[in-house]
């Protein structure tokens, strides 16, 4: 009994020391260096206390600068401080384009009110979108001059032929989806293969469906990804739910993944998912809170992912001080 016992405990430790062997990350070199996504293009942080996030952010952070969001100005400023992608939201307008605006309504930042899709997009390139932002001393900084700055999203891909772009779609509408999906595969697949689209899972559902060559990611698929992979992910072998597709993870929370840093970022790029660390967990909103130097400090060396930043400004001078 006791020999079997031991065969028994000898079996477990081999077994455990190969599980641990398959998932360290002391024998794998890593990457040069992480890729930065900005958030919005360079923006003044929100601040959004008393505001309801899913309906609009208005007020923000005093800022060194007057960029605004979403606009081609604020992307180039973006690509110029060295970020590899920036992410923008989308939406249709009344006359069918895509216009590259985060709100639901006007009312919010702008000058104008009601819904964006029952706006022209030659109307919506005649708004203030700078109008309603303000600060903690009810200051207006932007007002005034974000006149004209609202693009289509045909004007930003144009703009920047050759740089990567996460796309937000803010509808779910499934047929909404199909329609910006024949939009980028009729650019070419030079387009899509800079782009990675993320929304709502029935619109990420509808896009994947008809456009597979596209990819896309909802909250909902990368929750299945990172749940089957905890389940199979010791092995090495990815789920079908995380190829060609995006994981994010908080940059907290990222350490129980099978693999983790290196081979788990290994892994998800050997079947075209790129792996996106976020801001760390403390609320539910990303906007909650100012990033810090404290959030590059999360960041494993040679790590080889992307990492998601409201500071594009900042990041790299962050990741640069010792860790």
């Amino acid at each position: 009994m006791k020999r079997l016992a031991k065969r028994a405990l000898l079996f477990l430790a081999a077994f455990l020391g190969l599980v641990w062997l398959n998932n360290s990350s002391l024998f794998s070199g890593g990457g040069d260096q992480p890729l930065l996504i900005a958030h919005r293009g360079l923006a003044p942080e929100m601040h959004p206390e008393h505001e309801d996030y899913s309906a609009c952010i208005s007020r923000i952070h005093d800022s060194e600068h007057s960029y605004i969001e979403n606009t081609i100005p604020s992307i180039e400023a973006a690509f110029d401080l060295g970020a590899d992608y920036v992410e923008f939201d989308v939406r249709t307008t009344a006359d069918g384009q895509f216009a590259v605006f985060h709100d639901d309504v006007l009312d919010c930042k702008t000058d104008a009110t009601g819904r964006l899709i029952d706006y022209s997009m030659a109307e919506l390139k005649a708004l203030d979108i700078g109008y309603g932002y303000y600060t903690a001393s009810d200051e207006y900084p932007l007002r005034g001059k974000g006149i004209g700055l609202m693009p289509s999203l045909e004007e930003v891909l144009d703009r920047f032929p050759r740089k990567g772009f996460v796309i937000d779609v803010k509808s779910n509408d499934r047929n909404e989806a199909v329609r910006l999906g024949d939009f980028l595969v009729a650019r070419g697949p030079e387009e899509v293969d800079r782009l990675l689209i993320f929304g709502g899972s029935d619109a990420v559902d509808a896009i994947r469906k008809t456009h597979p060559s596209v990819r896309a990611v909802s909250r909902a698929s990368a929750g299945k990804c990172l749940r089957d992979y905890m389940i199979v992910g010791w092995t090495g072998y990815v789920p079908g739910a995380c190829r060609n597709s995006a994981v994010g993870m908080y940059a907290n929370y990222a350490w129980v993944l099978w693999g983790w840093p290196h081979r788990f970022v290994a892994r998800m790029r050997s079947v075209d998912t790129m792996v996106i660390l976020t801001h760390p967990y403390q609320t539910e909103s990303l906007h909650d809170l100012p990033e810090t130097p404290e959030y590059a400090q999360m960041i494993p060396r040679r790590y080889g992912g992307a990492i998601q930043t409201n500071r594009i400004d900042k990041f790299q001078d962050w990741l640069a001080e010792p860790r």
